[in-house]
């Protein structure tokens, strides 16, 4: 059984991650699995709205996870224009099926869609510092 979320943790001790994908079902699904941990998943349906979002939190959100082909704006195209905004952000490109060259816009990390949980994992905790050396589990209760 797991235990309760620490009440100590503060606010300015969450770490958000932008999650964009156009498929309902897939954003949903990415920010639980961000949720579960223990990030604070945002999500933009596109790469327009990943900018606004991004825009208005661009020095409190340092991982953006996003799909590549999206409607109105793409997310190789999305990437460019947050990375000119705050080039420090790390940007995880995800895809099952794409035609363009993906590493165009220079992402620290791309996963082939389906990927799994763990996959995923390794990936944030890899491009995020650690919280203290704490290895998240690959399930909760793990």
């Amino acid at each position: 059984m797991q235990d309760a979320p620490d009440s100590s943790v503060t606010k300015s001790s969450i770490i958000n991650i932008l999650v964009v994908d156009d498929d309902p079902l897939v954003l949903d699904t990415i920010c639980f699995l961000v949720t579960s941990m223990g990030y604070q998943a945002h999500a933009a349906k596109d790469g327009s709205e990943a900018i606004d979002l991004f825009e208005a939190r661009s020095a409190s959100i340092p991982l953006v996870v996003m799909d590549v082909e999206m409607p109105r704006l793409g997310g190789v195209e999305a990437s460019q224009i947050i990375r000119k905004m705050e080039p420090s952000t790390k940007i995880i490109l995800c895809s099952g099926n794409t035609r363009q060259d993906v590493w165009q816009a220079d992402p620290d990390a791309f996963l082939l869609k389906p990927f799994m949980f763990n996959e995923l994992r390794a990936v944030i905790q890899k491009l995020l510092p650690s919280r203290g050396g704490e290895v998240l589990p690959l399930l909760p209760g793990d």
